[in-house]
């Protein structure tokens, strides 16, 4: 299992944290999605052998929102 952290830009409430939530939990591979609209930020843990990152951006970026940087983090 993997865990980062990727920045989301857009992200202007709770509606907006837990559609972003919502389209990453429903992708296979991914264990847990928590987003944070105040920091702009989701935490992925996910199984990287059955989703890549490409497919957690593609995401977001269809839930309508912009990921614009990607940070490791700390298990």
């Amino acid at each position: 299992m993997m865990k980062k952290r990727f920045r989301v830009k857009e992200l202007e409430g709770v509606w907006c944290a837990v559609k972003v939530d919502d389209a990453l939990e429903n992708l296979v591979g991914v264990k847990s999605a928590t987003t944070s609209y105040v920091r702009q930020t989701v935490d992925v843990e996910y199984d990287e052998i059955k989703v890549t990152e490409a497919q957690i951006i593609a995401a977001v970026q269809t839930a309508g929102f912009t990921v614009s940087d990607l940070t490791p983090q700390r298990r």
